[in-house]
């Protein structure tokens, strides 16, 4: 009797009816995809690297560019500063002369209108080194010598007033007399400001 196994055979037939057909030269295929692939990872990588190094180039000049510009700014606000303090000494300078500077017509005024208003009292010398002045004379009196010494402080152009006195043989008294000349902030007296002869 002869037996037939079906069940066998099926399960042959069905396994292989889910085989897949590989050809045999599909390694060189596979290795080309595989280099194909890398490759363009390779030149998606590059060209990635290539943009943020042209992107990185560029912000480099622009912050190059803007130093010079800052630098030229920091050159420019240095010469203006030099410029600035050599007219702050400048201004300086002139101040300076102009408070130290005597006007001998306003010295020799305000001296006179002094001596006017005190009676008894002559002059006979007047020396004047920068803003001192020395002078001597002769005097009637003690008290006319303190009249001088009044109102030359009441001008309030003279400052630092030294008076020595003596008595001569013919009962006259003699002095001397050292002051400094210091005008106020308005240097010119307001008889001098007025002008004279006027239309």
């Amino acid at each position: 009797m002869i037996k037939v196994n079906l069940i066998g055979s099926s399960r042959k037939k069905a396994k292989a009816g889910f085989k897949v057909a590989m050809p045999r030269n599909a390694t060189p295929i596979v290795l080309a995809l595989i280099f194909l692939g890398s490759a363009g990872f390779g030149y998606w990588w590059y060209s990635n690297l290539a943009g943020e190094s042209g992107r990185l180039d560029t912000e480099i000049q622009a912050a190059e560019a803007r130093k010079a510009q800052l630098e030229l700014i920091i050159k420019q606000d240095q010469m203006y500063e030099a410029r600035k303090k050599a007219l702050e000494n400048r201004v300086k300078i002139i101040e300076g002369l102009q408070k130290n500077q005597v006007s001998p017509v306003v010295a020799l005024d305000v001296l006179s209108r002094a001596i006017d208003r005190t009676q008894y009292v002559w002059l006979s010398s007047l020396d004047q080194a920068n803003t001192v002045f020395t002078m001597s004379g002769l005097s009637t009196s003690l008290l006319a010598i303190a009249d001088l010494y009044s109102n030359l402080q009441s001008t309030g152009y003279f400052k630092n007033i030294d008076v020595s006195n003596a008595q001569d043989s013919s009962g006259n008294f003699t002095f001397a007399l050292k002051c400094e000349f210091s005008p106020p902030r308005s240097t010119v007296p307001a008889e001098l400001a007025t002008p004279v002869g006027g239309n």
